[in-house]
């Protein structure tokens, strides 16, 4: 998941929570369970190529509050993909974690709103069809984006990191090196 997808990720949930019925109730979470089998052909993936088959799972939950408005946002996945080039050559692609949005955090005296999420477990495993893994990020990381409350301009941006994520510490550059090098 690029890190442009990953900001947007907060915006799109916010916009889906405001049509969210008014009238759930703080029970229990709103859960959903999905398993996902997919297949696309002729993808382009750095540059190159290829076939992509996708199966995994994902559980979802949104938590509102006695008002029945947005609290916080988590998913659980499990999914691998497997990306086949024209070559025959291919990698796999695996993910397995929780995703967890805690919601806005609003700084009213300095105007701003912030939206974080946080990736636990192993968003991204790299490896050849048989043979090592070329990238592995596993551990959690959190994204923070804070915008001006007013205005929605963007401020800034913050990583942080518990454990090995290579990917992140290359700024998302790593992905298409790896790729590139193992399906050339």
């Amino acid at each position: 998941m690029t890190r442009s997808m990953l900001r947007v990720l907060p915006a799109a949930l916010v916009a889906v929570l405001v049509i969210a019925p008014a009238t759930a109730h703080a029970a229990g979470p709103i859960v959903t369970h999905e398993n996902v089998s997919d297949f696309q052909p002729n993808q382009d993936l750095c540059g190159i190529n290829v076939d992509v088959t996708t199966k995994g799972v994902f559980t979802d939950k949104l938590f509102l509050n006695a008002a029945g408005d947005f609290d916080h946002f988590s998913s659980t996945a499990s999914f691998k993909t497997t990306f086949v080039a024209d070559n025959g050559k291919a990698i796999i692609l695996q993910s397995a974690g929780q995703f967890v949005d805690p919601g806005p955090a609003i700084d009213e005296a300095a105007g701003t709103i912030t939206f974080s999420i946080s990736f636990k477990g192993l968003p991204e495993k790299i490896s050849t069809a048989h043979g090592p893994v070329l990238l592995r990020d596993a551990g959690v990381i959190t994204f923070s984006d804070t915008f001006d409350l007013t205005t929605f301009e963007h401020i800034s941006s913050d990583v942080v990191i518990h454990g090995p994520h290579p990917e992140a510490d290359s700024d998302f550059a790593l992905f298409c090196e790896v790729i590139i090098a193992a399906l050339a």
